[in-house]
Order: structure tokens, then C-alpha cells, then sequence
């Protein structure tokens, strides 16, 4: 008999935010698995899951706590006799939590980042909450992290899944032309992709371009929301070169960008694992990250990226300095890197580790 899984994840995000979580469900539904979709809002890609035989179903998760979202989940888990329910987000699991009192049934979370700490009271409500069965890690540091937060006698619950990527999913990607992107051919161009908050780093990078050598012809581009915003415009001014800053802000398609570009840089002061990083890894970019959290797992192997210290602006320019003098052997880098997505951070592999820990859980 084939388990019967309600995945719970906002897919509904953008294709490139999104598309783990959703060739995850394909691949698990490929496996046998009878699997269910709750997701906020209908995308062409979520129509493509029911297109394809999969059962979607649409709620808004506004609130940590919503009667009426608690009301319609347990309406949706009493229809469908799950043995499993897989939740990827706070607010699902919150809500999630609740309306699954009293039912017989296997709690899965993922958790992706750094940020559960145990004297949040609101994590207990959610991913420290003593109902999870087991609790899915994007990478080691995360699993490490997550264990020291829960009592000792719950820290078995943990297992680390790396969210894999496929190169393969961004066969189609068109990189934009120097032109494109309002830049010469002589720039040597770096791209940074993040949300605006203080894990992100913004502040070192802009910080390491002001030590950047006059004579290289640099560019940098930051990509995600609140990077065009004020605060982002004054650090570059504080860096004393903003004009070698292009804020895009918000975009559809970012690896269009990251494709175009000679180097990715994540200057996070903490990263579960790194979406944007896989990302550049995919599209066979060389990457500087920092050793904050798990993206310095990434790299292990010591030769198809560059790792620096984290909060250091120094140590950001001397890899970026080390890129630009190397850049005639940074396309071997690049081509490692995919490597190392296609080997050991592979797509195929989550969705066998996934499958593995339901059929441990269901015995």
C-alpha cells in the first residue's frame, strides 16, 4: 500500500524559489508515494502539479495561529487519511500542529536556516514542538545547530537531507549579454544575491569593495528585495566606490544575471545551506562564500570554490583580488563546482533520503 503524504510548502513563490520543493514532489510521487499539496496560491507551476495527477490544495497561511486555517487543514487531513504530514514552513507547522490533535498520524518539518533557538517561545509552538517526529536539516551546521536546542532525550529526531539541486533544471537559462546589463566587456562582474538583513552580509561586501585595487575594472551586482532600498544605496555610498554598484532589487529571474557574470559572492554571516549559492553552482559559476553556517560544505573539497571569514571585509577582497588575478582558470572552478551539485549535492539523492525516513517512520 503506498503512503499517503500531505506536503505542506509555498511553492507558490517564484518558479527559481520553488523548484526543489517541487521536483521533490514529482520524485516522490515517482516513487510510489501517494502525495498531497498544500500551497497558498495557484502559479502555472502549481497547475502543472495538478496537471500532472497531484491534488493541490489552496490556503492562506496569514496568521502563526488561524482558526480558520486550523479548521481547513483538519478538514483536508480527515479526507484524506494521511500517514504522513511533511511541513516546510513556520507558519504551516504552527498551524499544522494543531489541527492534526488527535489524529494518528507522522509529523515531518524541514528547517533551513540558523535562527531556532529554544528561548523562543514561539519555537515550541513550531519546530521544537515535542509532536515533530523528525525534523529534516538543510545541512550539517543546521542539524548541529537544531540538536543544541532541543532537550537530549529529543535530539534523535534529527536528520540531515541536503535540498539538492539538478544542473539539468537550468539547461534553458539564457545568460544576459554584457550589454543587457548596462556594462563593459572589461568589467570583471560579480553578483550577490540576497534579501536585505543583516545575516546577509551586504555590509562586508560593500565594505571589501572599497579595498579593492583601483585598476581593476570591477562591477558588482546585488540581486533581491531591499537591495535597491536606502539603507543598501547608503552603504554603498559609505564605501566610497557606489558606482560600481548596480541594485536591481527584486527580480523573476536571477539566474539570468548570476549566468552572465565572472563570479557569485555570498558574504552571509550565517547560511543553512544557500539556495542562491547552489544556484551559481548549477550554472557552473566560481563562488566565494563565507564559513558562516553550512555553504562551507558546499566547497569541502577544496577546489571548485573559495570560503572566507565570516564578517571579515578583508578576507572578501583578497579572494575577490585572487579571482580577478586567476580569472583565466576561474571557468575550471566553475565547472567543479557544478561537478560537485551533479556527485554530491544531487537532487536524486534528497528524494531517496526523503523516501528512506518515511518508510522509517512508518515502519
Amino acid at each position: 500500500m503506498a503512503y499517503r503524504v500531505l506536503f505542506i510548502s509555498d511553492i507558490s513563490l517564484s518558479p527559481f524559489n520553488t523548484i526543489a520543493d517541487r521536483m521533490l514532489i514529482r520524485g516522490l510521487r515517482a516513487r510510489g508515494v501517494d502525495i498531497s499539496v498544500v500551497t497558498q496560491r495557484p502559479t502555472a507551476e502549481t497547475r502543472d502539479l495538478e496537471e500532472s495527477g497531484i491534488s493541490v490544495e489552496y490556503v492562506i497561511f496569514d496568521k502563526k495561529i488561524s482558526k480558520r486555517v486550523i479548521k481547513r487543514l483538519r478538514e483536508i487531513i480527515d479526507h484524506g487519511s494521511f500517514d504522513i504530514i511533511h511541513v516546510t514552513f513556520g507558519k504551516a507547522m504552527t498551524n499544522c500542529l494543531m489541527a492534526s490533535r488527535g489524529r494518528k498520524i507522522k509529523i515531518i518539518g524541514y528547517y533551513g536556516s540558523l535562527s531556532l533557538h529554544w528561548h523562543d517561545p514561539s519555537a515550541w509552538l513550531a519546530f521544537l514542538n515535542r509532536r515533530i517526529d523528525s525534523l529534516i536539516c538543510a545541512s550539517d551546521a543546521v542539524e548541529a545547530h537544531v540538536k543544541r536546542q532541543l532537550p537530549p532525550w529529543r535530539r534523535d529526531r534529527t536528520v540531515r537531507i541536503y535540498r539538492g539541486y539538478d544542473p539539468a533544471w537550468f539547461s534553458g537559462i539564457k545568460p544576459l549579454t554584457r550589454g543587457e546589463m548596462g556594462v563593459s566587456d572589461e568589467d570583471f562582474l560579480i553578483c550577490s544575491v540576497g534579501i536585505l538583513r543583516k545575516v546577509k552580509g551586504i555590509k562586508y561586501l560593500t565594505e571589501a569593495a572599497s579595498l579593492l585595487p583601483a585598476e581593476m575594472p570591477f562591477r558588482i551586482i546585488l540581486i533581491g528585495d531591499g537591495t535597491d532600498s536606502p539603507d543598501t544605496l547608503h552603504l554603498a555610498q559609505k564605501s566610497g566606490v557606489a558606482a560600481k554598484f548596480i541594485h536591481k532589487g527584486h527580480l523573476k529571474n536571477p539566474p539570468e544575471w548570476m549566468a552572465g557574470c565572472d563570479l557569485y559572492v555570498q558574504p552571509s554571516l550565517s547560511e543553512g545551506l544557500g539556495r542562491a549559492i547552489t544556484e551559481a553552482m548549477c550554472l557552473a559559476r566560481p563562488v566565494i562564500v563565507t564559513d558562516g553556517g553550512g555553504a562551507k560544505e558546499l566547497f569541502a573539497r577544496g577546489d571548485n570554490g573559495f570560503v572566507v571569514r565570516r564578517g571579515s571585509a578583508q578576507s572578501l577582497a583578497e579572494a575577490i583580488i585572487h579571482c580577478w588575478e586567476k580569472r583565466d582558470s576561474l571557468g575550471l572552478v566553475g565547472a567543479r563546482a557544478k561537478e560537485t551539485i551533479l556527485h554530491e549535492f544531487n537532487h536524486s539523492e534528497t528524494i531517496s533520503r526523503t523516501y528512506e525516513l518515511y518508510c522509517k517512520l512508518l515502519g
